[in-house]
């Protein structure tokens, strides 16, 4: 009888969750876009994702393939430019928790086997190339702001609130909004097994080694920081050798 009743359950939610993926290509097909599915085993939810579409182009695409028990947790929030062509690859086993956010904008996004992602993180692309390798671990609400590439190797970790950003607008200390001023991106590397702890902010032209440390409020300027080591201050700077 168990077994019975939850291939019913799951039967039930594997239908739920293609009714959902009917309603964004429409969505989507309304706003310039459409939606190209590869989901063969569905996913696990709590509630289906929201669905935010921006119109705008034509010819849109967002390309959308789920391995196997992945989990999209409450709240989760999918915001699409209809009009952009967006990959997005989630590996098997991925979680997503409460309160995420996938911010849709071209490009890609590639999330590797075995991802966990805490409550209210963002994770958005415009352009660029967002991944995520195997066993990443981001932290409650974490934001990642991808323009053209960044990689967090695999067994990476954010802690809560850190940032990684790979563009920024500058600034010429004019009247002229900053908005309006060129933005300026480059790409970021975090290596395998490195932790950045909690409020760290990573920036543009930032790279840092395997193994290492980035300490609690540190600011990652662009440049290279050695694996194995701790990283700390504003900006951050080596304090020592881990492991020794």
């Amino acid at each position: 009888m168990r077994g019975a009743a939850r291939s019913a359950r799951l039967t039930a939610e594997r239908a739920r969750f293609w009714a959902w993926a009917r309603r964004l290509d429409w969505a989507l097909r309304r706003a310039g876009g459409r939606l190209e599915l590869d989901a063969p085993h569905g996913a696990r939810f709590h509630e289906l994702p929201v669905i935010e579409i921006e119109p705008g182009g034509e010819g849109g695409l967002l390309a959308l393939r789920l391995g196997r028990h992945v989990k999209l947790g409450r709240l989760l929030t999918l915001q699409v430019w209809a009009g952009q062509r967006t990959q997005v690859d989630l590996g098997d086993r991925s979680t997503f928790q409460t309160g995420c956010r996938l911010v849709l904008r071209g490009g890609r996004l590639r999330v590797g086997s075995d991802v966990f992602v805490r409550d209210l993180t963002q994770l958005k692309v415009t352009g660029g190339e967002l991944t995520l390798g195997d066993h990443v671990q981001l932290g409650r609400d974490c934001n990642l702001d991808c323009a053209r590439s960044i990689v967090l190797g695999a067994r990476a970790g954010l802690a809560e609130r850190a940032s990684v950003v790979d563009s920024d607008h500058g600034h010429d200390g004019t009247d002229a909004f900053f908005m309006d001023q060129p933005l300026r991106s480059a790409p970021i590397a975090i290596g395998a097994n490195t932790f950045v702890a909690a409020n760290a902010v990573v920036l543009r032209g930032a790279s840092v080694g395997p193994n290492a440390v980035v300490g609690a409020g540190a600011v990652v300027r662009a440049g290279e920081l050695e694996g194995g080591w701790l990283h700390a201050g504003v900006p951050a700077r080596p304090l020592r050798a881990l492991g020794g």
